[in-house]
């Protein structure tokens, strides 16, 4: 009996996802088998890491190898890439659309749902007449377009807002989500990014970005170090007030566990997990007993 309550339980969870990246001086072979061990239940991979499979036929099989594991590629990290750093306007829109659409190519291949990209760097020389004219347009531009080749494919276009990116004013962020309008184009919430960047509003920011949030990388971290993700209850980051938010807007999208750079990394990977499980469980537990309590 107590199995099969725990085999219910396991088929109801929340997929939690994890990137073997954290994990990079081991092959991606073994990267994917360790955090798979540790408990996740999907991958996301980075980019940097499928330079030796250069082919569809290659990624296909390599899709089948997660698969034969029991799990799922689900997305593909492609931010901060050479081909898109920054857009001074539509000459530049060019090399980047080309690199997002191999990239959704290469996400297709491996059966994934997204590409995690972003939306460029912020130019402070830029100034805000050229952020909100033409590198807005430029921007839009470039997801509209992104976005309409994605979707016969099946990827939607995530944007991982980091601390040096467009992306931390968030009406502005707004504004461009709303502007490209398509249902497969969402925001990618990061807490240390976002910490990093609104040291006293990335929570506020949960509620201004509602809707448009899409998928959850959850983290701790120190508010001073721009990629050095901490496990839960390492860093300083109000974590019970950024879950509390993100069930006040209704967040159904998918969560991943990030502790890029932080050195403890299996010791991240696995309390991390723990951290999170325990708290989708108890959300579920809750939305059970209201669903009770309304029949």
């Amino acid at each position: 009996m107590h199995r099969r309550r725990t085999a219910a339980r396991n088929r109801m969870a929340t997929p939690i996802i994890a990137n073997p990246m954290s994990f990079c001086e081991l092959s991606l072979e073994d990267g994917i088998r360790k955090v798979l061990a540790i408990g996740y239940d999907h991958i996301e991979l980075w980019r940097n890491q499928l330079a030796a499979f250069g082919t569809t036929a290659l990624r296909v099989q390599l899709r089948d190898y997660v698969v034969s594991l029991g799990s799922q590629i689900v997305g593909l990290n492609a931010a901060d890439t050479p081909y898109f750093q920054s857009l001074g306007g539509p000459a530049d829109i060019g090399p980047a659309l080309m690199g997002l659409r191999a990239d959704i190519d290469t996400a297709a291949d491996l059966g994934a749902d997204y590409v995690s990209t972003f939306e460029g760097r912020r130019d402070e020389a830029a100034g805000p007449a050229r952020i909100n004219g033409p590198i807005f347009d430029a921007t839009r531009s470039l997801f509209e377009q992104a976005c309409a080749y994605g979707a016969p494919r099946g990827i939607r276009l995530l944007v991982e807002v980091h601390p040096f990116t467009l992306g931390v004013d968030v009406d502005w962020l707004c504004r461009l989500h709303d502007a490209i309008g398509a249902a497969n184009f969402g925001v990618i919430y990061d807490p240390c990014h976002f910490a990093v960047a609104l040291p006293d509003g990335y929570l506020d920011a949960i509620d201004r970005l509602g809707h448009r949030i899409c998928c959850v990388h959850f983290c701790d971290s120190d508010k001073v170090s721009c990629e050095l993700h901490f496990p839960p209850g390492k860093g300083c980051l109000d974590l019970q007030g950024i879950l509390g938010a993100l069930r006040r807007i209704n967040f159904s999208g998918s969560w991943m566990v990030d502790h890029w750079l932080y050195p403890l990394r299996e010791e991240a990977a696995r309390s991390g997990l723990a951290f999170l499980r325990e708290a989708l469980d108890g959300f579920a537990a809750q939305d059970t007993q209201r669903e009770d309590r309304s029949r």
